[in-house]
């Protein structure tokens, strides 16, 4: 059980749950609770809100949010449950990233590249072993692999329920699906695509994808792309073809129109003002400039 003490704050534990495992009450604590499910598959229930989470997902709950789990399918799944103070995040890094306050703020669920799940399990790892064997340098080794484990995130992983939250939950065949853009939003991808691989006509995707996010399929699909596309101006120094190439835009115009329509600012601008501001993480921008001719 996690208690103030431990660590001074930061707490990871490990557990494998059976398939018909299900946590009876929803309860409610003061810490940020960071969900990874290693195996299997589970139910994700915040606020009433329900969700799917798949092997290799990540699961974010603030503070004061009330949630419980439930497990299902024919594996046994293995969670690693990390426990932050959200104190315990260095004044500093929350300047120099503030995306990361966004991250602790609000539920969300990240679907992790497999490069990243392979990072963020040896973090655990890490993190596994000092939680374990505690010494003078715990807490703060501690503190610093919770940093690294949120950068991963942001690198590596794609925020799925960023401004798409249904009233209660999302549908699992929905949930495949935005896991499905979220995995491949860097190459071509269709509708077509996508309701083959959730087994719903074209037609019926496309309507209860709307229903759900609030999004068309192809909006959701360009907003994923946009917001990758957002991070990777701030965070490297990759040209504007190259960042829209990666995130799949096969025209590097038809990108500069679309991120000038969400943030007001053509990709060049943007960076450029980021590195103006000292930013090195997402930032949403609400007033709308004009751009450059030659951008």
């Amino acid at each position: 059980m996690y208690t103030e003490n431990d660590n001074n704050g930061i707490f990871i534990e490990r557990q494998i749950r059976n398939p018909d495992f299900t946590m009876t009450y929803e309860h409610i604590h003061d810490y940020v609770e960071i969900f990874y499910l290693k195996t299997g598959q589970c139910n994700y229930s915040v606020e009433n809100r329900n969700y799917h989470l798949s092997a290799g997902e990540v699961f974010i709950v603030p503070p004061g949010m009330s949630h419980c789990t439930g497990y299902e399918g024919k594996l046994r799944c293995e969670r690693v449950v990390i426990c932050v103070k959200p104190s315990l995040i260095p004044e500093h890094f929350r300047a120099a990233h503030p995306d990361i306050v966004s991250i602790l703020s609000k539920s969300g669920k990240i679907v992790l590249s497999k490069n990243g799940r392979l990072k963020i399990e040896d973090y655990i790892e890490l993190m596994i072993h000092e939680n374990a064997m505690p010494d003078d340098y715990s807490s703060e080794m501690l503190s610093i692999q919770t940093m690294l484990l949120l950068l991963t995130f942001l690198r590596n992983g794609v925020f799925v329920y960023e401004h798409v939250q249904a009233e209660k939950g999302i549908p699992y065949d929905i949930e495949q699906t935005m896991h499905y853009i979220a995995m491949n939003y860097q190459g071509p991808i269709t509708l077509g695509d996508a309701a083959r691989k959730v087994g719903l006509s074209t037609t019926y995707l496309s309507k209860k994808f709307k229903k759900a996010t609030g999004m068309a399929f192809a909006e959701y699909v360009n907003y994923i792309r946009i917001k990758q596309a957002q991070r990777m101006l701030i965070t490297t120094d990759d040209s504007i073809t190259k960042i829209a190439t990666d995130c799949g835009f096969n025209s590097s115009n038809y990108f500069k129109d679309c991120f000038k329509k969400t943030y007001g600012e053509t990709p060049r601008s943007f960076r450029a003002l980021m590195k103006d501001q000292g930013v090195s993480g997402e930032l949403t921008i609400d007033s709308h400039r004009e751009g450059t001719a030659d951008e």
